[in-house]
């Protein structure tokens, strides 16, 4: 299994920036004060299927980038996705995947992010930094 993906909509990235709670250096995203970097890659996050045709590529709530999209014949514009007979609404943003560090992440730090997400104690692990960092104001 491959690294977990975040989706950071544009809106968002925007709103970190101006806050100064990220920077981007080139494709590389950096969160402050933790220091995770994330590689982003251009993105679309699929919200809704628009004609009332039924979703047949499964494409509903999933993070595509481009090259998936242009892979799959679908076009893309701004807020919208046409693929055959769908048409999709879409949140345009980027797929950040995590630059690995020097510690691995376990089970056991997965389990202390989750614990950290609802407010339970738990020892500092690079999920439990990026808990925090998601859910600061």
């Amino acid at each position: 299994m491959g690294p977990n993906r975040l989706f950071v909509p544009q809106g968002m990235l925007d709103l970190w920036l101006s806050e100064d709670r990220v920077e981007v250096e080139g494709d590389v995203m950096v969160t402050r004060p933790e220091n995770q970097r994330f590689v982003l890659t251009t993105a679309i996050l699929i919200k809704e299927e628009v004609t009332g045709t039924p979703d047949e590529h499964g494409l509903i709530g999933k993070v595509q980038d481009l090259e998936q999209l242009a892979s799959l014949g679908a076009e893309h514009y701004a807020d919208s996705v046409i693929l055959g007979d769908n048409a999709y609404q879409c949140v345009e943003g980027f797929a950040g995947t995590p630059v690995p560090t020097e510690t691995m992440v376990t089970a056991s730090s997965l389990d202390a992010a989750a614990k950290a997400a609802v407010g339970e104690r738990t020892s500092s692990g690079e999920l439990d930094l990026l808990a925090r960092f998601l859910r600061a104001k």
